[in-house]
């Protein structure tokens, strides 16, 4: 039975060369991509978890997770606001004048 001939390494053709380091830089891009597969896997677990404690707190303070009706919630509460601000407003303006009505004739006699 013949020995089997190990060829010297300047034996090894270009083209092998080339497929060799092809492949080296294949195993590096499915390393890569491996990893961000789990890295991308481990974040959208992590961003479930969060929208799922989001939605739980949702649920809790405003009796639902819907967005179009959270987003009609804050409406309304904007609205509320703003009408709050307005009365507050009034109500300045209406001391104000019943301050400045006392003052008046104090500052005619005075």
């Amino acid at each position: 039975m013949p020995k089997p001939k190990n060829n010297p390494p300047e034996a090894i053709s270009s083209r092998d060369e080339a497929v060799q380091h092809k492949l080296e830089t294949l195993k590096k891009e499915y390393a890569a991509l491996h990893t961000q597969k789990i890295t991308t896997e481990a974040n959208i677990k992590n961003l479930e978890e969060n929208l799922a404690r989001l939605r739980a707190t949702a649920e809790k303070e405003y009796g639902t997770s819907d967005l179009e009706a959270l987003k009609q919630i804050l409406e309304d509460r904007r609205r509320e606001n703003e009408t709050r601000v307005e009365q507050y407003e009034q109500h300045i303006r209406e001391i104000k004048d019943n301050l400045a009505a006392i003052e008046e004739p104090l500052g005619e006699g005075g």
